[in-house]
C-alpha cells in the first residue's frame, strides 16, 4: 500500500465530503485509494453523511427506450435545478430487456421491475446492476399487488416486499420477501387477521420507505374504492401495522388520500380537494400529534407527487399530471415551473457507491491495522 501523506482520518474525512461521480475518478488514482473508496465502512460513512445533509442528490427520470429496446435514464442533480444549466447525463443499464418501471430507491439503489421480465437493483451512478432470480409464477393475486424496497438495519440487507390478495377460495394475503444476502424470495403464508385491504386505483403501489418500515394507503373494506389509512411493514421483524393519522377536523371531510410519500426522511401525506392539495408531514414518526400539515397548494391538477425539500428547505420540488415538475416556494406560497419535463416514473436517488450485489468488503479498521503494522516495521 502507498504511503498516505496525511493521516487516513483525515483523508477519510476529506474524500466523504465528495460527489460520488468524484469518487469514481479517484478510485483510478492508485490502488489504495480503490481499496480505501471501495470499502463498506467508507461507502457507509459517505452515505451517512449525504442524507444527514441533503447533498449529492439526483433526479432520475425513465427516458424513452433506444433503438436497441434498451432502457434509458436521465440524471438530473436536484440542486441544479432552479439554475437550469445542467442537461444531466444518459445512464444505460446496459441490460437487454425494458425495465422502465420504478419500485423504490433507496441508499442509492434503484429496484426496476418489468413484468414478465422480472426485477433488477441498479446504481444509477456506478452502473452496477444485479438481475434479481424469478418470481413465484403461482402467485397472482385478484387486485394490483403492493410493493416496495428498503434497508433492514437490523439485518443489515436490503430487502424487497410484494404483497397479494386472494379473494377465494377465502379472503387472504400472502407477502413474499427479496432479501439481498440470500438473493433469494421467500414466502409469509398463514397471515392471520390481516383485516386491510386497498383501492384498485391507488397511486400508493409502490412503498414509502421511512423509519425501517414500508408504508402504503389502504382501507379497512375489502371492496372499499377509497383509501383511508397508511398501512405499513416492518422490515425487519416483517409484521404489519397501521399508523395514526392526522386531525383533519372539518376539513378533512371531502378529502380523498392520493399518496404517501418521503420528505427528508419523514413520512408525508398528500391529501386531495376539489381543487387544493394538502400535503401533511409527521415530524415524529408513530406519534399522532406530529402530524403537521406543511401547506396547502391550490392546483387544479389531476395528480401531484411530491419529490424532495431543496437543499436550503425553503421549497418543495413536485411532479404534476406525471410530466411537469415544478418547485413549491414555502415562503412566497407560490409555484415555479421547471423547464424539465419528465415522463410517468421520476425518483430522487442519492448518488452513492452503495453496491447491488451483497459481497463482503474488507473494513477500514483492517486497513488502519496493517498501515501501523507496515510503519512500525519500517
Amino acid at each position: 500500500m502507498a504511503t498516505w501523506k496525511l493521516p487516513l482520518d483525515v483523508i477519510i474525512d476529506i474524500l466523504i465530503r465528495l460527489p460520488g461521480k468524484s469518487l469514481l475518478r479517484f478510485r483510478c488514482i492508485s490502488k489504495s485509494f480503490r481499496s480505501l473508496i471501495d470499502s463498506k465502512d467508507f461507502t457507509n460513512l459517505h452515505l451517512s453523511r449525504s442524507i444527514k445533509t441533503s447533498s449529492n442528490r439526483s433526479l432520475v427520470i425513465c427516458s424513452e427506450l433506444d433503438y436497441n429496446l434498451k432502457t434509458r435514464f436521465h440524471s438530473l442533480s436536484l440542486d441544479s435545478l432552479g439554475g437550469g444549466d445542467d442537461d444531466g447525463s444518459i445512464i444505460d443499464l446496459r441490460v437487454n430487456e425494458m425495465f422502465d418501471i420504478i419500485i423504490g430507491s433507496c441508499n442509492g439503489l434503484l429496484a426496476l421491475k418489468n413484468y414478465p421480465k422480472g426485477i433488477i437493483l441498479l446504481n444509477p451512478l456506478t452502473k452496477k446492476h444485479r438481475v434479481l432470480p424469478k418470481f413465484y409464477r403461482d402467485l397472482h393475486g385478484d387486485k394490483p399487488s403492493l410493493h416496495g424496497f428498503g434497508y433492514d438495519v437490523g439485518s443489515d440487507d436490503y430487502k424487497l416486499v410484494r404483497i397479494h390478495v386472494f379473494k377465494s377460495p377465502a379472503y387472504h394475503i400472502e407477502a413474499t420477501v427479496y432479501g439481498l444476502k440470500v438473493n433469494l424470495w421467500r414466502r409469509i403464508k398463514n397471515i392471520k387477521n390481516f383485516p386491510y385491504s386497498w383501492a384498485d386505483h391507488s397511486y400508493g403501489g409502490n412503498g414509502a420507505f421511512v423509519n425501517g418500515a414500508l408504508h402504503w394507503l389502504a382501507n379497512q373494506d375489502q371492496d372499499e374504492m377509497i383509501n383511508d389509512l397508511i398501512l405499513a411493514f416492518d422490515l425487519n421483524i416483517e409484521t404489519f401495522y397501521s399508523m395514526p393519522m392526522p386531525s383533519f377536523g372539518n376539513e378533512g371531510g371531502g378529502g380523498e388520500l392520493s399518496g404517501v410519500y418521503v420528505l427528508k426522511g419523514c413520512l408525508s401525506l398528500l391529501c386531495k380537494y376539489s381543487e387544493p392539495w394538502d400535503l401533511w408531514v409527521m415530524k415524529e414518526y408513530g406519534v399522532k400529534d406530529s402530524w403537521s400539515k406543511l401547506f396547502t397548494m391550490n392546483e387544479n391538477d389531476y395528480r401531484v407527487i411530491p419529490l424532495a425539500f431543496s437543499s436550503r428547505g425553503d421549497k418543495v420540488l413536485f411532479q404534476k399530471n406525471s410530466k411537469d415538475l415544478c418547485w413549491y416556494h414555502l415562503d412566497m406560497h407560490r409555484v415555479e415551473s421547471l423547464l424539465v419535463k419528465g415522463p410517468s416514473d421520476v425518483h430522487v436517488c442519492v448518488d452513492t457507491l452503495v453496491s447491488p450485489f451483497a459481497e463482503s468488503n474488507r473494513s477500514l479498521k483492517k486497513k488502519k491495522t496493517r498501515k501501523r503494522r507496515k510503519g512500525k516495521r519500517n
